[in-house]
C-alpha cells in the first residue's frame, strides 16, 4: 500500500479546482462504447481563439488577388476542391492530407464572444458534452478540457457528463498505472475520503446547486475513476514523442496539451477540447503572423497527435480545428463565417466551405450544428442530437 498522510491527501484535493477534481485524483476507465468493428470513436477540438485565417483551409480564395499572402506557389491541392496552404497545412502526415475536409459554418456574427459561443454551443448547451454523453462509454471522464484556457459557452451536464479541466496528467497518469510513486495516497483510500467528504459537502450541494455544480460534478467523477481498474501507460514515451521532459506533466503549452489529449483519449474520453488564444490578428495583412503560430506553436504538437491517433488501430479519431471566425480583408480583422478544418479516417476530402475572395461563404452554408452533425456522422456516433447531417458530400 501507498504511503501517505491524511494532511497531504486533503491538501491536495484542496489544491485543485472543482471543475478539474477529477482530473487531479486520475483516470482509469473500463472498457469504452466501441463501434462496428471494434473502433473507439473520440474527437480532439482545437479551438483558435481569437479567429482562424481562412487561408489555411481555403487557401485558393485569395490566390487571384494574392491576398493573405497566398500566391501561385504556396497553395496544396488536395483534389475535390479543398486547396490548402502548403507551407503549414501542406506538411502535415499523407494519411491527416488524405483525409481532410474544409467545412463552412455560416453562423452570420463578428463579435468574439458570441461567435465563439455560437460555435461550441447554442447558448444553452454545450456541443462538446453533447457529443460526448451520445458517444457513451465507461469512461469516467468522457469529456475533457486541456489546459487553463476555458472552452466558451455554457456547459451544463449532459446525462451525467460534466467537462473536466486537465491541468497536469501526473494524476491521471498515475491512475492509469504509469507511476510507481509511493508516496502518493493509495486509490482505495482516496476513494473512501473523497465519499466522506461529499457526504459533509451534502447539504451545500443541495442547498446551492448552481453555485456548487461543479464542486459535485468534480466529486461524482472522481470517486468513479477511483473505482475503475488500472491501466497501463508509460508517460516517458508519450513525453519523447511530444518533445517534452520526462518529469513535466503540467499542461503549459501546446505541445503538451497534444500530449494530455492523447492521454484522455487513451483513457476513453469522448471528446478532449485544446484551446489556444492568440489569434485576434488584426492588421495581419499577408498572413505572416498567423503562418509563423500555425509553424511554431501548433504544427509540431499537432502533426504527432495526427501521426499518432488518427489512423490508429482499433479507434476513429477525429481532429477538427476551429475558431470564433475567419479574418476580413483587407486588414485581418473580423469575418463573419469560419471554414473550419476535419480530419478522420471517415472524412473525404472536398469542401463545403471555400471563401469567396471577400471572405464570405455562399447563402445557405449552413450554422454551427451543421458541423457538429457532420462530427457525429464521422465519428459514426449512434445517432444524430444535433440534425441530419448537411455536409454528406464529405464522408466516406
Amino acid at each position: 500500500m501507498s504511503r501517505f498522510s491524511r494532511r497531504s491527501l486533503f491538501q491536495g484535493l484542496a489544491s485543485v479546482g472543482a471543475g478539474a477534481l477529477a482530473a487531479k485524483v486520475g483516470l482509469c476507465p473500463r472498457t469504452a462504447f466501441a463501434q462496428a468493428g471494434g473502433e473507439k470513436p473520440a474527437l480532439l477540438v482545437v479551438f483558435l481563439q481569437g479567429g482562424y485565417n481562412a487561408l489555411f483551409s481555403s487557401a485558393n480564395s485569395f490566390a487571384t488577388a494574392g491576398t493573405f499572402g497566398v500566391t501561385g506557389s504556396n497553395q496544396r491541392d488536395l483534389g475535390n476542391g479543398l486547396v490548402v496552404d502548403a507551407p503549414t497545412f501542406g506538411t502535415m502526415p499523407a494519411f491527416a492530407l488524405s483525409h481532410m475536409a474544409t467545412v463552412g459554418v455560416r453562423h452570420g456574427i463578428s463579435n468574439h464572444g458570441a461567435a465563439q459561443n455560437a460555435v461550441m454551443s447554442d447558448g444553452t448547451r454545450s456541443y462538446a458534452l453533447r457529443l460526448a454523453a451520445e458517444l457513451g462509454g465507461d469512461a469516467s471522464i468522457k469529456c475533457a478540457q486541456v489546459g487553463t484556457r476555458g472552452v466558451p459557452g455554457p456547459r451544463p451536464m449532459e446525462r451525467g457528463v460534466s467537462l473536466q479541466v486537465i491541468t497536469d496528467m501526473r494524476n491521471t497518469i498515475e491512475a492509469l498505472g504509469g507511476s510507481t510513486d509511493t508516496t502518493r495516497p493509495d486509490r482505495a483510500v482516496s476513494e473512501k475520503a473523497l465519499q466522506a467528504a461529499q457526504l459533509m459537502s451534502a447539504s451545500t450541494l443541495f442547498t446551492s446547486p448552481e453555485r456548487t455544480r461543479e464542486l459535485g460534478e468534480g466529486y461524482e467523477a472522481a470517486i468513479e475513476t477511483l473505482q475503475q481498474p488500472v491501466k497501463s501507460f508509460n508517460f516517458a514515451d508519450l513525453a519523447t514523442a511530444y518533445g517534452l521532459a520526462n518529469n513535466t506533466t503540467t499542461v503549459n503549452g501546446f505541445r503538451a496539451q497534444m500530449a494530455a489529449a492523447e492521454l484522455m483519449i487513451t483513457a476513453g474520453t469522448n471528446v478532449v477540447v485544446a484551446m489556444d488564444g492568440g489569434w485576434d490578428t488584426h492588421g495581419d495583412r499577408t498572413g505572416t503572423n498567423v503562418r509563423t503560430m500555425m509553424t511554431q506553436r501548433i504544427l509540431p504538437g499537432l502533426n504527432t497527435f495526427l501521426s499518432r491517433m488518427v489512423n490508429a488501430p482499433g479507434r476513429n479519431v477525429v481532429v477538427a480545428i476551429v475558431g470564433d471566425f475567419a479574418r476580413s480583408l483587407p486588414g485581418s480583422d473580423h469575418a463573419s463565417a469560419l471554414s473550419a478544418t476535419v480530419i478522420g479516417k471517415y472524412v473525404k476530402v472536398g469542401t463545403s466551405g471555400r471563401m469567396n475572395d471577400r471572405v464570405q461563404l455562399a447563402a445557405g452554408t449552413p450554422t454551427a450544428p451543421g458541423l457538429w452533425s457532420y462530427l457525429g456522422r464521422v465519428l459514426n456516433a449512434p445517432t444524430t442530437p444535433f440534425g441530419a447531417n448537411p455536409h454528406g458530400a464529405l464522408v466516406l
